[in-house]
């Protein structure tokens, strides 16, 4: 189109409504939405773009007692919202708001309400995969093929799976939070932007020669009494279709409400070293002051940020899970070692998991009625927790008066984990569901801790943490006790990264941090630039007393450590490149059989314009001109 024609047209369409078609070909010429359009009517939601052929068709219905009512159309207009029969019990409302939609459910008589879904059909050409995303930091996380909806029984199962059940999902199922789709010239991208009460999830799957798309709240274990005449809001959606999946990824992500982009100055990725993942739980104070200074030579010449190196003192210095109170091995108590530290230049941050008490303290048996009913956490060491309600207030005030005192030995980074248990179902002192009680818990985390401390989330869902935490936990842990560094485990941190890095526009996204010791040099490296793809802060995690010299600079340079602390994740530029599997690969049976079966993107647009291949075979490759060793990872671009 010559330039001069499409500034008229482009004149014309600001002022002309017989223009919009045009309109909507020059935007998606430009790489824009391509027009994206909402009509709310009779049969409910229809979403088009003007390019592409892609669109959602949509309608309304509420599960009561175990069955799907509504659904049907026969919805009319009201006061801004459009309100669509659900059978005798009530009426699904959805209203327009920016571009996303609003859920909310109206009682016609006492019922038990356990979800409000938007189910249709999604005509999106070529599609072949979607982004199954797992309920927390930990969860699997992957794209897998479209295919055929599981049967019920299997998704109510994984709806309700818990903690590691949960964990190590397969991903056929459903996605938790968001997901996207595509593999022809357009994408689909779906997700949550708010949930106060119940937990949302999506599904993709075939439909004859088309597809289903569900957009769910609740379902998962929540029921909500309302009394006749009573609304309950379900949650808001952004529902999005383009030729550019970026593009729709970047709209998602700085759409989402947190706390990172609300604050004056926000928070900044940082570099540090971190006590887990070598000594765990056995660490000490002599430990942590030694790697300090060790920790401190390596990273400080790489990085020319000027902020202090941060040093976090991870799981092993409490007596135990719920008495946090330190330990003998820190003869001069937390306060006395932050203290030192920060005397040495350095900051400081602890780490604790807020919500969670050992089964066998005195505390439960003396409070039973701080603990939700119900609801335990089998820890695969330390046995089975107890989780606290926060809507009990003794049990508020005791969690606050935990978060207060480590505030007050000099800790002003808080790394919170386990978080998800504070989202399960079960009794409480008030009757709220997991969701509405995990927002109480880190509500009263945050106010304990005071506006200036940082928190990190981890074990945590996604949006509905931004609000209370700076800093989220983006995939799994990059080592297990027992086995020790794995390249796997890179590998897998990689594929969550390539799924959630919308999220990170909403967070700092912590990927954990690489690991210098046991695996290949190129391993090392490739391990290390998975962290810096994540722009989210840079961490030494090896015990650095036992690390052979020649290991010290292995994969750190100042090209990395700079990208780390960017505070921009990178995009993946192939995400539909390779056939989708059917199910998600565990990083643990790679490791075992030492072959990966990982699928996911391998190039990724850095933060600086650059460009980064990740070879996951046992094969060096040849691209674009640069050799990429086996296992290894490598700039294709300045």
């Amino acid at each position: 189109m010559m330039a001069g024609v499409e500034e008229r047209l482009r004149a014309l369409c600001a002022i002309s409504a017989c223009l919009v078609l045009v309109c909507q070909l020059i935007a998606c010429e430009g790489g824009q939405d391509c027009g994206q359009r909402m009509v709310l009517g009779a049969e409910g939601v229809r979403i088009e773009v003007g390019c592409g052929g892609a669109s959602a068709s949509l309608c309304p219905a509420a599960r009561v007692a175990g069955s799907w009512l509504g659904g049907q159309g026969g919805c009319e207009q009201s006061d801004g919202i459009l309100w669509c029969p659900a059978g005798s019990a009530g009426r699904v409302g959805v209203s327009e708001e920016e571009g996303a939609l609003e859920l909310r459910f109206e009682a016609f008589e006492d019922v038990e309400l356990e979800g409000i879904e938007l189910r249709g059909e999604l005509d999106l050409p070529g599609a072949v995969a979607w982004l199954s995303n797992g309920f927390q930091s930990w969860s699997q996380t992957g794209l897998v093929a479209i295919g055929e909806p599981v049967e019920e029984a299997r998704l109510d199962a994984q709806l309700l799976a818990r903690g590691d059940a949960e964990v190590l999902r397969e991903g056929d199922a459903l996605s938790w939070f968001y997901t996207f789709a595509g593999g022809g010239e357009m994408a689909m991208l779906a997700g949550a932007l708010r949930a106060e009460r119940f937990k949302p999830w999506l599904q993709v799957a075939r439909s004859g020669l088309g597809l289903n798309l569900r957009l769910v709240s609740g379902c998962a274990g929540e029921q909500v009494s309302l009394r006749t005449g009573q609304q309950s809001a379900a949650g808001r959606w952004l529902v999005l279709l383009g030729p550019d999946l970026a593009q729709l990824g970047e709209r998602y992500g700085r759409a989402l409400a947190g706390r990172q982009v609300q604050r004056s100055v926000p928070a900044s990725p940082e570099l540090g070293w971190n006590s887990w993942y070598e000594l765990f739980d056995g660490v000490d104070e002599s430990s942590v002051l030694e790697n300090a200074a060790l920790a401190r030579g390596l990273l400080e010449p790489l990085s020319d940020s000027g902020s202090g190196l941060r040093i976090v003192v991870d799981d092993g210095w409490q007596l135990a899970w719920g008495d946090w109170q330190p330990n003998e091995e820190f003869p001069d108590g937390l306060s006395g070692l932050a203290a030192e530290l920060k005397a040495d230049g350095f900051e400081v941050g602890i780490w604790l998991a807020p919500l969670l008490v050992d089964a066998d303290l005195p505390l439960v048996v003396e409070h039973p009625d701080w603990f939700v009913e119900g609801a335990v956490y089998d820890h695969a060491k330390h046995g089975r927790m107890r989780v606290l309600d926060p809507t009990q207030p003794q049990a508020r005030a005791f969690l606050q008066e935990t978060i207060a005192r480590l505030v007050s030995w000099g800790y002003d980074l808080l790394k919170i984990d386990f978080l998800f248990a504070g989202a399960f179902e079960g009794g409480r002192h008030e009757p709220v569901t997991g969701l509405e009680a995990y927002h109480l818990a880190l509500q009263a985390i945050r106010e304990a801790a005071g506006e200036q401390v940082v928190l990190l989330a981890v074990g945590a869902p996604p949006v509905v943490s931004f609000p209370y935490a700076e800093l989220w936990r983006v995939g799994p842990d990059i080592a297990l006790e027992p086995f020790g560094p794995s390249w796997h485990f890179a590998v897998s941190q990689a594929r969550s990264l390539s799924g959630r890095w919308p999220l990170c526009l909403a967070a700092v996204c912590d990927p954990d941090p690489p690991l210098l010791r046991q695996m290949e040099a190129e391993e090392v490296g490739f391990g290390t630039w998975v962290v810096a793809l994540a722009g989210g802060g840079f961490f030494l995690s090896d015990d650095l007393r036992r690390l052979p010299e020649e290991r010290r600079s292995w994969g750190l340079d100042a090209d990395r450590l700079g990208l780390a602390q960017s505070g921009e994740p990178a995009r993946p530029l192939d995400v539909f490149g390779r056939p989708a599997p059917l199910s998600l690969a565990t990083a643990l049976e790679d490791h075992l059989t030492q072959a990966n079966s990982h699928v996911l993107p391998v190039r990724y647009r850095l933060s600086d314009g650059g460009e980064l291949y990740l070879n996951l075979s046992d094969e060096a490759v040849e691209v674009d001109g640069v050799t990429v060793p086996a296992r290894g990872a490598r700039r294709l671009s300045p």
